[in-house]
C-alpha cells in the first residue's frame, strides 16, 4: 500500500540578475557618473553580466573599458574620447540615445536583466522619445532610474524627468547614501 519514502526537493537557488547600466557621461552629469559607475565597478561580482552602455547623444558600449584592474579615472578619458557617443552636437539627447541603443543593443535586455539608468534627463528641448525607453522595461525584469537633480526640477526648463518617470522607477540620487539604498536593491537576495 504506497512506496516507503518521503521525497524531499531542495528549492531552486535564484540565479545572479544581469546588469544592463546606460550612463549620460555628458558634461552636466559627468562627476555624478563617474561616482556611480566607480561603485557599480566594484559590486560587478554580485551580477552573473554587467553591460555598460555610454550616451551623449548616441549610445555606444563601454564594457570593454572596465576590465578588473582597469584605473576608473583613465577609463572615463579613454572612453568619452574613444566610444561612439557623439552623432551632433555633443549636447544630451536621451530620446536619440534611447533610440539608437534600442536599435543596436536591444538584444543586451533580457527577461533577467536590471536596467540601471544614470543621467539628470535633460534633453535640451529635443524630443525624449518615452517608447524607446518603455520599449526596454518593458522587457527587463527591474528598471531604475538614478537623477542627480533635486526632485522638485524634475519637469522644469528642458528637464523630461517627468515624463520618464511615468514610464520608469525614478529616484532622485544625490548622495552615497541613496546610491548605496537603490543598489542594495538591485543584488540578489
Amino acid at each position: 500500500g504506497g512506496v516507503p519514502i518521503e521525497l524531499v526537493q531542495r528549492k531552486p537557488r535564484p540565479g545572479r540578475p544581469e546588469l544592463v547600466i546606460l550612463c549620460d557621461v555628458s558634461g552636466s552629469v559627468a562627476g555624478f557618473s563617474h561616482f556611480t559607475l566607480l561603485l557599480v565597478h566594484a559590486l560587478r561580482e554580485q551580477f552573473s553580466r554587467v553591460r555598460v552602455f555610454a550616451f551623449i547623444d548616441t549610445a555606444d558600449e563601454v564594457t570593454q573599458y572596465f576590465g578588473p584592474d582597469a584605473d576608473l579615472g583613465k577609463v572615463m578619458v579613454t572612453m568619452v574620447g574613444e566610444a561612439n557617443l557623439i552623432t551632433y552636437d555633443g549636447h544630451s539627447d536621451y530620446g536619440h540615445a534611447f533610440g539608437a541603443f534600442t536599435d543596436t543593443f536591444a538584444d543586451a535586455v533580457t527577461e533577467r536583466s536590471s536596467v540601471l539608468i544614470l543621467g539628470d534627463a535633460r534633453t535640451n528641448y529635443r524630443d525624449p522619445n518615452p517608447d524607446a525607453l518603455r520599449s526596454m522595461v518593458d522587457v527587463a525584469k527591474h528598471a531604475h532610474w538614478l537623477n542627480p537633480e533635486p526632485t522638485n526640477q524634475w519637469g522644469s526648463g528642458d528637464s523630461a524627468a517627468d515624463k520618464y518617470r511615468d514610464v520608469i522607477d525614478m529616484r532622485e540620487c544625490r548622495s552615497a547614501k541613496q546610491l548605496t539604498s537603490v543598489v542594495a536593491g538591485l543584488l540578489p537576495i
